[in-house]
């Protein structure tokens, strides 16, 4: 049953819910449980009232890698969320480190630290030991937080110029 789930070039062909699905379903047990947990401790470091909305990124951001992975090795098979973990592990201290709204600024940096080394040391062992898809997919993980950090600040000094702008206005409007 897994086989109809997982992520391969047959979600090009007519079974796009694989983009999602590849994300979900697993080998067994033994990555399914440690990968799912694995999500948790980043989005600690956010907000209360933000996981949900950085879970629901997740969701977006799931088929961009399913398309990505495909684009690199279109006769790979994926099954698991590592690759949505990684991008969990990378974002989740980005806004923080960056006092984004999103984060909880109750909580010390050192686990944001801890959760970069980690990922980073990680991601470098995997990288020289054995390179395959899911080392790629743990790096378009990657890929995928920094993009999904960048989108989320521009959106935000957008925001932050138009009030900018409108309290301006509003200021001349009051001299004049």
């Amino acid at each position: 049953m897994s086989d109809y789930w997982s992520l391969t070039s047959a979600a090009l062909h007519g079974q796009p819910w694989r983009l999602w699905t590849g994300h979900i379903v697993h080998f067994g047990p033994s990555s399914f449980f440690p990968e799912s947990l694995a999500m948790v401790p980043p989005l600690m470091l956010l907000h209360p009232k933000h996981r949900m909305r950085t879970i629901v990124w997740g969701l977006v951001i799931a088929p961009l890698i399913s398309l990505a992975i495909l684009a690199s090795v279109p006769n790979a098979e994926f099954r698991g969320s590592s690759a949505l973990a990684v991008t969990i592990w990378i974002l989740a201290p980005l806004l923080y480190f960056n006092h984004h709204p999103y984060s909880d600024r109750r909580v010390p940096p050192a686990p944001a630290y801890v959760f970069l080394t980690f990922c980073g040391v990680k991601l470098i062992v995997e990288t020289f030991s054995s390179f395959g898809t899911p080392t790629l997919a743990h790096w378009l993980g990657v890929v995928a937080a920094a993009m999904t950090f960048i989108f989320l600040r521009a959106k935000i000094v957008h925001t932050a110029i138009r009030q900018f702008s409108e309290s301006r206005s509003a200021l001349s409007e009051r001299v004049c």
